[in-house]
């Protein structure tokens, strides 16, 4: 009779919700996870986000099972088997064929009309040292002043800049932007157009910083809205 007893009161404690909290990051790294969706699939409750740090709330009770998702990462499934804090962490889908195929095609494009440039002004480098302009005067001047030659330079910077414009697109997007800020289709074009963090800010910064420059910035573009309103040609 006690054991009974003991068993309805063991499985009454199981059965009552409490608040399951955690966070989720990215596997293998310390870059949190942030609005991935958060479910109780043992119970009919609505699907919840997780917030901008990668923290979740969720009511469940012991031997729910819960199921984190977000796009580009492997579902995870988890067993509440106690009431502590949770730490999830998701594995990235890695792409390979399509990453590695535009990104090569990218660079391989590049790096041929360099080439091309090459062959076509028949001429050493495209920052020749001083050394090779008295070792060979011809070819020295004419990389330094040979029309080609400048032309190279030229694409060299601009190919410099379209990656750098590559790498910030990855981080700074569209999708990011209005996951982050209440903003209309009409303003997000000319708040991020704007508002685009430089390359050597993007490098060191972590997705929390990422996050909290865009909130920031989108509270003045909010107070100044006017004085960045693009002027329409007619």
């Amino acid at each position: 009779m006690v054991l009974l007893c003991f068993c309805y009161a063991f499985d009454a404690s199981a059965q009552q919700l409490f608040t399951v909290t955690g966070t989720l990051f990215k596997k293998n790294s310390p870059v949190t996870i942030s609005f991935a969706t958060v479910t109780n699939i043992s119970r009919k409750t609505p699907d919840l986000l997780s917030d901008y740090l990668g923290g979740f709330k969720i009511e469940a009770s012991l031997g729910d099972t819960l199921l984190f998702r977000k796009s580009d990462y492997t579902p995870q499934i988890l067993v509440v088997l106690n009431r502590g804090v949770q730490t999830i962490y998701l594995q990235p889908i890695i792409h390979l064929e399509q990453v590695t195929v535009k990104e090569t095609s990218k660079k391989l494009e590049l790096q041929n009309t360099l080439e091309n440039y090459k062959k076509k002004g028949q001429y050493n480098s495209l920052n020749p040292s001083v050394m090779s302009v008295i070792s060979s005067p011809l070819s020295g001047l004419y990389d330094l002043f040979g029309k080609s030659a400048n032309q190279a330079r030229k694409f060299q910077k601009f190919t410099q800049e379209e990656l750098e414009r590559i790498e910030i697109a990855k981080r700074y997007n569209r999708p990011l932007v209005k996951k982050t800020v209440e903003i209309s289709d009409e303003d997000l074009e000319t708040f991020m157009l704007n508002f685009q963090p430089f390359y050597e800010d993007i490098k060191v910064w972590s997705d929390y910083d990422i996050i909290t420059y865009i909130k920031k910035s989108y509270g003045y573009f909010k107070d100044n809205k006017a004085q960045y309103k693009i002027q329409k040609l007619y």
